[in-house]
């Protein structure tokens, strides 16, 4: 199978996001998101199709890496990865990238497909949370990986 991992995070320290400590995990992706389909392929060019010819042609946010100020849940599962790698070796998890609500919402807003995907309940999820006033659309974002 191959799965899609990851982190939505909130930060409420605007203009301070880029401190280590702004932004925090608040829902886990795992659970929601039953493997990689053409939503995730779109948008983060994560598919296993993808990830074996190596190229994420047209996706909206692909191979941006780690955002540089992670929350602590993203740390402790870069560093349970990290373990991973090390005992076993690298390639069963990776295409690290993040997307901004802002992005997001416009893809989702243009994808009718979106609606009939398991991404439509991450997607509810995090726009009920930008319409609360302390989480705007720039203090949103989601961090995926593939973990095949």
């Amino acid at each position: 199978m191959f799965w899609i991992e990851g982190w939505v995070e909130v930060t409420r320290m605007l203009p301070f996001e880029e401190d280590e400590h702004a932004w925090q995990g608040v829902l886990r992706v795992l659970p929601l998101i039953d493997g990689a389909d053409a939503i995730s392929q779109r948008l983060f060019g994560l598919s296993r199709d993808v990830v074996a010819a190596g190229e994420p042609l047209g996706a909206v946010a692909a191979r941006r890496g780690i955002p540089p100020n992670p929350s602590a849940q993203l740390r402790a599962d870069l560093d349970r990865i990290a373990e991973h790698e090390r005992r076993y070796g690298p390639g069963e998890l990776g295409g690290t990238t993040y997307a901004s609500w802002t992005e997001l919402s416009a893809f989702r807003d243009s994808c009718p497909e979106v609606r009939s995907s398991d991404w439509a309940t991450v997607f509810e999820l995090m726009d009920r949370i930008a319409s609360d006033e302390r989480f705007s659309s720039a203090r949103l974002r989601l961090v995926v990986w593939y973990n095949w």
